[in-house]
């Protein structure tokens, strides 16, 4: 084991890389995705995501 210890100045989590831009029909997919997704939850689960 090593006794360095490594720091970032990035936040944890997904970050951007700049200059790349997703394909718009790509996002366009996700986000209909995203919302089929949701509404499917919803139906199946109820707006408590409980179950009945």
């Amino acid at each position: 084991m090593s006794d360095r210890k490594t720091t970032t100045t990035a936040r944890a989590g997904a970050t951007a890389v700049p200059g790349r831009r997703r394909n718009p029909l790509a996002t366009a997919v996700r986000n209909v995705g995203i919302a089929l997704d949701t509404a499917a939850r919803v139906v199946f689960l109820g707006r408590d995501g409980v179950g009945y």
